[in-house]
């Protein structure tokens, strides 16, 4: 015969599969739930209008490559203009000097300006002459193949000029050399009936052209450098926005 026992209710103690699920408190009190309450992220949120971390991160980076750029184009300009101010100063020294003969009528008035260019040309051909070309040389202490070389005639336009120029190293050498051929000339037009030639203008050592122009060789170096740094940074530039596009 069965008995019958008084169940207990939920109120009196008795545990809900809840609560064997969730297991008796230390204390024995009721247990603590175990359900996870939603969690805010420790950084807070984001402020609104700001930009996207992906943003910041790209804006890092064009920067970091727009200043390597700047560097590169420094570097690159600087180099350059060192190189070239080296290079000039172990360029050979040379120096110019000019000696010129004039030509004009000796006894007849009425000789065309024509006839007269014709026949300094003609002189021309006497200053470079190997006599004339030997005797310089040997005035100048130099050999005739080093004279020949360094040796420039011409006549200017429309006149009866001769100008005979010679670059040496040595701005003595050289004014010797040109004025000793001006000499040969000169001796050599003594003997002509139709025109005669005097020397207007004396080669002087003080006076001689430095050769190369050391001042216009460094403008010409330091726009080199400028123009290349020009370049470089606007290289570094383009790439810098590629790469940007890209990520």
């Amino acid at each position: 015969m069965s008995q019958w026992q008084p169940q207990q209710s939920a109120g009196d103690g008795a545990r809900t599969p809840r609560d064997a699920a969730q297991g008796p408190s230390k204390d024995g009190g009721p247990a603590a739930s175990t359900t996870a309450s939603p969690q805010t992220s420790p950084s807070g949120p984001r402020e609104p209008g700001g930009p996207p971390p992906a943003d910041d991160a790209r804006a890092a980076r064009a920067s970091a490559l727009r200043r390597r750029g700047v560097l590169a184009a420094l570097l690159a300009g600087l180099l350059v203009l060192v190189a070239g101010l080296v290079i000039i100063e172990q360029l050979p020294t040379r120096y110019s000097t000019k000696s010129t003969i004039s030509f004009a009528p000796r006894s007849q008035p009425n000789v065309s300006a024509d006839v007269i260019e014709l026949v300094a040309n003609k002189y021309a051909v006497v200053a470079s002459s190997t006599t004339s070309v030997a005797a310089g040389a040997a005035a100048a202490s130099v050999t005739r193949k080093e004279l020949r070389n360094a040796l420039s005639i011409s006549v200017a336009a429309n006149t009866a000029n001769l100008d005979i120029s010679v670059s040496l190293p040595d701005a003595n050498e050289a004014a010797t050399a040109a004025n000793t051929i001006a000499a040969v000339v000169s001796r050599a037009a003594a003997d002509d009936q139709l025109i005669a030639g005097e020397i207007t203008a004396r080669a002087d050592p003080v006076s001689a052209q430095l050769q190369p122009s050391r001042s216009l060789l460094r403008v010409v170096t330091v726009a080199a450098a400028l123009l290349v740094a020009s370049w470089v940074l606007f290289a570094a530039r383009q790439i810098s926005r590629r790469a940007g596009r890209t990520r």
